[in-house]
């Protein structure tokens, strides 16, 4: 079960056809949305409040959803940087990537160091 409510990754999302996942979970099950996180040069806005991790964490955010998703769905270096600071924060971090979290040595370390992630 990924706990709610939610934190949706958008990153460096260039459209909304590569945050699709976001947006269909800001369609489907808005009411467990409560913010975005944008990275520069994200065209991407889901009309949720942009939130860092630690300002996420303070409003009782439970989950960083990486709700983009890229041509052989990986996790894009730049990104690494914001995923660890959401685990550092106390946020899980939930992903539907093609690879693994556990692939990424970063989110291993940061894992362990702050709790569980998917």
């Amino acid at each position: 079960m990924i706990q709610s409510p939610y934190l949706l990754f958008l990153g460096d999302a260039p459209d909304i056809a590569t945050a699709k996942t976001a947006a269909g979970i800001r369609q489907w099950r808005g009411e467990l949305c409560a913010g975005q996180l944008r990275l520069p040069g994200c065209r991407v806005d889901l009309g949720l409040p942009d939130l860092t991790p630690r300002e996420a964490a303070s409003r009782g955010i439970k989950t960083l959803i990486i709700g983009i998703a890229n041509d052989g769905g990986f996790i894009a270096p730049q990104w690494v940087p914001t995923i660890v600071e959401a685990l550092e924060a106390g946020l899980d971090v939930a992903s539907g990537l093609h690879e693994p979290l556990a692939g990424v040595p970063e989110t291993v370390r940061g894992g362990a160091a702050h709790g569980p992630s998917s």
